[in-house]
């Protein structure tokens, strides 16, 4: 009977739930993504983590425009870009889960350790992004996302999964 009355409880508070992907909102946030990759000229994958803050403005609802910076470091590396991108969530605002696309142009630049063949360059890349959002309050949301970048340099396409968390404001 306990746990009944928690699930009733659970989906009456859920149900009441209404995200913020109206027009006038900000969304920040981030997401970070965990690689591998493996050059033409090695026996093994390289790991590493990044992290992508990111920021955006509804100019309508369900459509979101916005920044991401992506960070990464390592002992030989150190990388940043810039990415504009343009997200929409196809379900309206008061669904938990909402599945989402997005697209972005940007550019990106790499810095290796001195000595180094290239020891800087700059390249334009574009990515693509499937994912969905699990709101668990009006203004909080996790995303898991599947990613598609395309580099104009070294590693020419690159696949991931991310995970980040959303903070959706209200506009007053």
């Amino acid at each position: 009977m306990k746990k009944t009355i928690l699930i009733l409880t659970f989906f009456l508070i859920v149900t009441n739930l209404k995200a913020q992907t109206t027009q006038g909102n900000w969304m920040f946030g981030g997401d970070a993504i965990l690689q591998g990759y493996k050059h033409k000229n090695q026996d093994n994958f390289i790991y590493y983590a990044e992290i992508f803050p990111k920021a955006g403005y509804f100019i309508k609802d369900q459509f979101v425009i916005g920044s991401e910076i992506g960070i990464f470091v390592n002992k030989i590396t150190f990388y940043s870009s810039l990415v504009p991108f343009a997200r929409f969530y196809f379900l309206d605002n008061e669904k938990i889960i909402n599945p989402f696309i997005e697209g972005g142009l940007g550019f990106k630049n790499i810095s290796y350790e001195k000595g180094s063949v290239n020891p800087s360059v700059n390249e334009f890349m574009y990515q693509f992004k499937v994912g969905t959002s699990l709101f668990f309050t009006n203004s909080v949301a996790l995303n898991l996302t599947f990613n598609y970048k395309k580099n104009s340099f070294n590693f020419d396409e690159e696949l991931s999964l991310a995970f980040g968390f959303q903070i959706h404001l209200q506009k007053k």
